[in-house]
C-alpha cells in the first residue's frame, strides 16, 4: 500500500483542483493508499517518519521540489523504502530530471514501478539528488515558478530572465577540489552536478559514479539567454566559456555570502562544502529516464 504525503500549498494549491481526479486515477491503477496533508514547515519530515514507523514501503511526495527533497532526506537511512513522486509544485525540476512530467503521467510511472538506486550529494546534513548551484542559477531559482503559470506569468519570467541576466554582476568565487587544487574565477554560475545528472550537453562527463562534476560558467551572451531559459530540465546547451572539474568534494567561497540552492531550492549560503554522500535512495522513475 502506498502512503501519499501532500503539500496542499504547492503549486498555488493545485492539489485542490485535481484531488478527486488524482484519487480516481490512483484507484483505477490499483495503487490507492493513505493520504495525509502537511500543515506547515517541517511537517513533511514528521509525516515521513510516521509512515516509516507504520511500515510503509512506498512513500509518495505530492508537491514541488521542496516537498520531494524533504521526504527524500528522511529516507536516506531506509534502504527498504522507495520514494515515489507526483509533481504538483510551481517548480518541478527534480521530478523533470527523473523523467516525471505532470501529475497524470506520474501516476502511470508509479504503477509501472521502475525503481532505480540514486546516488546523493550532500551539503552539511542536507542531501540532494540533482545539483547544487551558486550564482545566477541559485538567485534566479525562485523566479522559475513563473514559467509554470499562465501566459502573463511566463511573460514576466522571460522579462525577469533578460533583465536579471543583463544586470547580474559576475561573482568572484574560489573553489577548492578534494583539498588538492584551487580555482579562482569571475563566474556567472557554478553548478555542482551529482553523478547521472550532468547538465552540460555535448561535453563529456566523468564516467565515475563516485565523483561530482563541477561546471563553471563564466558568461552567457545575451542572445543565448533564451535557449538557457528554455532548458527547463536544468541542462546547459552549447554555451561558451565552460570549464568542468571532477572531484569527490568541493569547497566554495565568495567574498560576500551568496545563496546556494539544491534541487532547485535555496537552503544555505556560501561559504559551503559540497561532497558526494555515501548514502543512496531508491526512487520510482520513468522508464524513459536512463541512468
Amino acid at each position: 500500500m502506498y502512503y501519499y504525503i501532500v503539500n496542499p500549498a504547492a503549486g498555488a494549491s493545485k492539489i485542490d483542483k485535481i484531488q478527486d481526479r488524482l484519487k480516481s486515477r490512483l484507484t483505477d491503477l490499483g495503487i490507492m493508499g493513505e493520504f495525509v496533508k502537511s500543515t506547515g514547515p517541517e511537517d513533511v519530515a514528521k509525516l515521513t517518519r510516521m509512515a516509516i514507523e507504520k511500515g510503509y514501503k512506498t512513500i509518495v511526495a505530492v508537491g514541488g521540489d521542496g516537498t520531494i527533497n524533504e521526504v527524500m532526506n528522511e529516507l536516506i537511512d531506509e534502504p527498504k523504502v522507495v520514494l515515489g513522486i507526483i509533481p504538483t509544485g510551481t517548480t518541478n525540476d527534480l521530478a523533470d530530471s527523473l523523467g516525471i512530467h505532470g501529475w497524470f503521467s506520474a501516476t502511470g510511472i508509479l504503477a509501472s514501478r521502475k525503481i532505480e538506486e540514486v546516488h546523493l550529494g550532500k551539503i552539511g546534513e542536507r542531501h540532494f539528488v540533482t545539483s547544487a548551484t551558486i550564482g545566477f542559477d541559485a538567485e534566479f531559482s525562485k523566479d522559475k515558478r513563473l514559467l509554470h503559470g499562465n501566459a502573463l506569468d511566463k511573460l514576466r519570467f522571460w522579462l525577469r530572465l533578460f533583465s536579471k541576466s543583463a544586470s547580474f554582476k559576475p561573482l568572484n568565487v574560489k573553489l577548492r577540489f578534494d583539498n588538492n587544487y584551487e580555482v579562482e574565477a569571475e563566474v556567472f554560475s557554478v553548478i555542482v552536478s551529482n553523478a547521472n545528472f550532468f547538465p552540460v550537453k555535448h561535453i563529456k562527463k566523468s564516467t565515475r559514479n563516485d565523483q561530482l562534476d563541477t561546471v563553471i560558467i563564466t558568461k552567457i551572451p545575451g542572445y543565448k539567454m533564451f535557449r538557457y531559459g528554455q532548458a527547463s530540465d536544468g541542462s546547459v546547451i552549447e554555451l561558451p566559456k565552460i570549464s568542468v572539474f571532477h572531484s569527490q568534494e568541493v569547497a566554495i567561497e565568495t567574498k560576500k555570502p551568496r545563496e546556494v540552492a539544491i534541487d532547485g531550492q535555496v537552503i544555505t549560503e556560501t561559504p559551503t562544502n559540497i561532497s558526494l554522500s555515501e548514502k543512496k535512495i531508491r526512487v520510482i522513475v520513468s522508464r524513459k529516464r536512463k541512468f
